[in-house]
């Protein structure tokens, strides 16, 4: 990572109110955290903002602060926004199907996509993930089998959900079920929500983990 992005992350996980304590989807105060406070809980405690987790969130978290536009956006509490969040696995299986050998590292995996596919196409991706307008929780979205979500793309740019949902947990008022993304490449396999809820309700929207980078168009 470059000098000024690193500067870019230190300052913004400083100046924004981190909140890593989850907010209850059903508890939302005016102290809830933004989907920003979220997204940089996990990079708070390093300026480099990546860890060994594969799991989480760090290369999109970097990838968002190399657009200062869709950071404020994340940030701004009274914006309306569903966004999915690739695991750092999910980008380092990218990178690999792209053609990247033996780059597993997380700040690896991002430098290599920025030098190899270009921070263009890196921000088209991302505003893939974005659903503007809609703040959906897991709940209601297992609920939106056959839904198409307009993404920040564009109306033509679309995201459609499969969802199926299994029942409730003993003695639990939560549902449970799965949610799949259909994106534009027909060949790939689906993107499926893995971590529901990410933080809980944010004050501006909700965020989803999912286990693959969507694609917004066909590669071959």
């Amino acid at each position: 990572m470059n000098t000024s992005m690193k500067k870019l992350a230190a300052l913004l996980a400083t100046c924004l109110m981190l909140m890593a304590v989850p907010v209850a989807a059903s508890a939302q105060t005016d102290d809830a955290p933004t989907l920003a406070d979220i997204l940089l809980a996990d990079s708070a405690e390093d300026v480099d903002g990546f860890d060994y987790n594969p799991l989480d969130y760090d290369i999109v978290t970097q990838a968002v602060l190399a657009f200062p536009d869709l950071t404020a956006a994340a940030a701004d509490p009274n914006a309306e926004l569903t966004v999915f969040l690739p695991t750092d696995w999910a980008f380092a299986r990218l990178a690999r199907e792209l053609g990247a050998r033996g780059v597993w590292a997380e700040e690896d995996v991002f430098n290599w996509l920025v030098e190899n596919v270009g921070l263009d196409t890196i921000e088209t991706v991302l505003k893939y993930h974005i659903v503007p307008g809609a703040k959906i929780p897991f709940d209601a979205a297992l609920d939106a089998n056959g839904a198409e979500l307009p993404t920040l793309l564009g109306e033509d740019a679309t995201l459609t959900v499969k969802a199926r949902t299994f029942g409730k947990w003993r003695h639990q008022t939560r549902r449970f079920g799965s949610v799949t993304l259909i994106d534009a490449d027909t060949d790939d396999r689906d993107a499926r929500v893995w971590f529901p809820d990410v933080g809980g309700e944010a004050s501006n929207g909700y965020a989803h983990g999912i286990n693959r980078v969507l694609r917004p168009i066909d590669l071959p």
